[in-house]
């Protein structure tokens, strides 16, 4: 089971930034959907796109809905259904703004899924994620009927490996030098609420766990996730994903997070006395704090789910 956590952050990436990119190869039709009218088409060419290079760094430090759940797992809390969002959630979602948000929590719910091998879900999640990329027209980057089986088969792991890494690095380079950024920052908001909103929730139903430093080191990464965010405001829908996240804003302001040097690693190499800096970070959440925070989870999780 541990060998999930390294393989299927590279796979959910893959498919969130699969879903980000055109199916065209034409300059000019970097944005050619049904859902895309003119006016957002030119709303997101409006926007300087040297402000969203921050997105790399998000992407990277991003921490997996995998390493959550197995998190989850490695405290043998057994696996709940109510955490998960519906794949019907679809079924509203009639822009690809929507959808690319929808692609990412229902991606944050199939790692759940995976760490505890729910293979017959996984399948209906894969469908429901499959059906998205096809409205996004990027179906050509996801390859549902091998992904399927490899979820479902972990001897198969070299393989997903290799088709997930090659497929990344070749469709990153391609979003790079596109314009469609904001689809990739929507994705990564649902994967970041959808998984956030797992770990709180477990939190909140096993009081013993403590899962405060967990809770509380995710106040930096929001931080940039939502300075990213705000770079669209004036898009109706980012306008309402920026005013549900504020409320998380405000919620993670008490958390305290500081650098504290401690005692440096010593070592010898090569013949020469070498010390490393070494710091400790300490996160401060309080009681009242931590509860806030599940709360507003909570509710901005599921307002967004209905997206307006």
């Amino acid at each position: 089971m541990k060998r999930y956590i390294y393989i299927f952050p590279i796979l959910l990436l893959f498919l969130i930034i699969a879903a980000t990119t055109s199916c065209k190869k034409e300059k000019q039709q970097v944005i050619n959907t049904d859902t895309d009218t003119f006016n957002e088409m030119r709303f997101f060419a409006s926007i300087d796109q040297s402000k969203i290079q921050s997105i790399n760094e998000i992407i990277e430090g991003f921490t997996s809905p995998i390493e959550m759940a197995a998190m989850i797992e490695d405290n043998k809390i057994p696996f709940s259904k109510k955490y998960l969002a519906s794949t019907d959630i679809i079924d509203n979602y009639d822009t690809n703004i929507k959808k690319a948000f929808g692609l990412g929590v229902l991606s944050a719910d199939l790692g759940y899924l995976t760490v505890y091998q729910k293979n017959n879900m996984i399948v209906n999640y894969l469908i429901a994620i499959n059906r998205l990329a096809n409205d996004l027209k990027v179906a050509q980057f996801f390859d549902f009927e091998t992904l399927k089986n490899l979820v479902s088969n972990s001897d198969n792991i070299d393989s997903l490996v290799f088709i997930s890494v090659s497929g990344f690095h070749q469709i990153d380079q391609y979003f790079r030098q596109s314009n469609r950024s904001y689809l990739s920052v929507l994705s990564v908001t649902g994967v970041w609420i959808e998984s956030f909103y797992l770990i709180t929730q477990v939190a909140k139903d096993n009081p013993e766990l403590n899962f405060k430093d967990i809770i509380g080191s995710q106040k930096t990464l929001f931080t940039k996730l939502f300075e990213i965010i705000k770079v669209y405001k004036g898009h109706p829908t980012f306008d309402y994903i920026i005013s549900q996240m504020n409320k998380l804003r405000i919620a993670f302001e008490p958390v305290q997070i500081t650098e504290k040097h401690v005692q440096p690693k010593v070592e010898y190499k090569d013949g020469n006395l070498v010390i490393y800096p070494e710091t400790e970070t300490i996160i401060t959440v309080s009681d009242d704090n931590l509860q806030n925070i599940i709360k507003t989870t909570q509710q901005v999780r599921n307002n967004l789910l209905n997206l307006q």
